[in-house]
C-alpha cells in the first residue's frame, strides 16, 4: 500500500492542475530536492521548491521516487492536505479494512505504518502527524481508532516483553455510540481460524498472541463488517 507522503505527491499533481502561480524555468538540482526531503531548507527556499513542483511533473516525479524509499521523513504536512489523504486511504481500502504494522521492543512498542488515528492522551492524531513530530514509540501499549462503515474500531495492543503481545477490539456503532449487537470478532493468521469470539459487550481479548501477520475480522450475522490486517514484529 502506498504511503502517505507518496499520496500526497498525487495530490500535488491534481492540485497543480488547478494552480494559475507563476512557472519557474529552472528545475532544482538533485541536491536541493534532497535537502528539501530532509527538511534543511530555509522557509523562503522551500516555498520555491513547493511552488516549482507544482507545476513541475518532471520534479514531482523525481520527488516521488524519493519518497518510496524514505518512508520516514520529517516533514510537516498541512493539515487539509493530510485530511485529504486519509479519505484517499479510506477509498482505497473500501471502507471496510485497518491497518496496523507495529514492532515489539523491550519495553516499547514502535509504530511502522498505520491508516487509523492513534490515541495520545485524550488526543487522536493521524499517524502521518506523528511522524512529522518523530513519534513513533509508545511504552507497553498503543490505541489505534479508525471509523469503518457503520462502525468506530479502536484497536489496543499491549506488548508482553516483546515476545509476545494482548490484542483487544473494543467496537461501537459510529453515529450513535452504542455497542452493536451480536458482533463476532475472530482472529486469524494464514487463513486459520484461531479465536473466535460472539460479544454483546462490543470488545474482545486476545491474548498471548506471538509476534506475525494477523486478520481480525468483525462481523455481524455473517456480514463482514471491519477487518483489521495486523502485522507485529519482534
Amino acid at each position: 500500500m502506498l504511503n502517505y507522503l507518496e499520496k500526497l505527491v498525487r495530490i500535488i499533481y491534481r492540485e497543480k492542475k488547478n494552480s494559475r502561480g507563476s512557472k519557474l524555468k529552472d528545475h532544482p538540482n538533485e541536491e536541493s530536492l534532497a535537502c528539501f526531503l530532509e527538511d534543511k531548507l530555509s522557509a523562503a527556499d522551500k516555498d520555491v521548491i513547493i511552488k516549482h513542483l507544482l507545476s513541475c511533473d518532471r520534479c514531482a516525479e523525481y520527488l516521488s521516487v524519493q519518497l518510496k524509499i524514505q518512508p520516514h521523513l520529517s516533514l510537516d504536512v498541512p493539515v487539509p492536505l493530510l485530511e485529504k489523504v486519509k479519505k484517499l486511504v479510506n477509498q482505497e481500502a473500501g471502507g471496510i479494512l485497518l491497518e496496523i504494522f507495529l514492532k515489539l521492543k523491550d519495553k516499547a512498542i514502535e509504530i511502522i505504518q498505520t491508516t487509523g488515528d492513534v490515541l495520545v492522551g485524550q488526543e487522536l492524531i493521524p499517524a502521518p502527524v506523528l511522524r512529522s513530530r518523530q513519534v513513533n514509540e509508545f511504552k507497553e501499549e498503543v490505541c489505534i481508532l479508525k471509523d469503518l462503515q457503520q462502525i468506530r474500531v479502536l484497536a489496543k495492543i499491549q506488548n508482553k516483553d516483546h515476545k509476545s503481545f494482548n490484542l483487544t477490539i473494543s467496537v461501537k456503532d459510529k453515529q450513535s455510540q452504542k455497542i452493536p449487537q451480536d458482533l463476532r470478532i475472530t482472529l486469524i493468521k494464514g487463513g486459520v481460524e484461531l479465536e473466535s469470539y460472539l460479544v454483546d459487550s462490543g470488545s474482545s481479548y486476545f491474548e498471548n498472541i506471538l509476534p506475525g501477520n494477523y486478520t481480525v475480522e468483525i462481523s455481524r450475522q455473517g456480514q463482514k463488517e471491519a477487518l483489521i490486517d495486523l502485522k507485529v514484529r519482534p
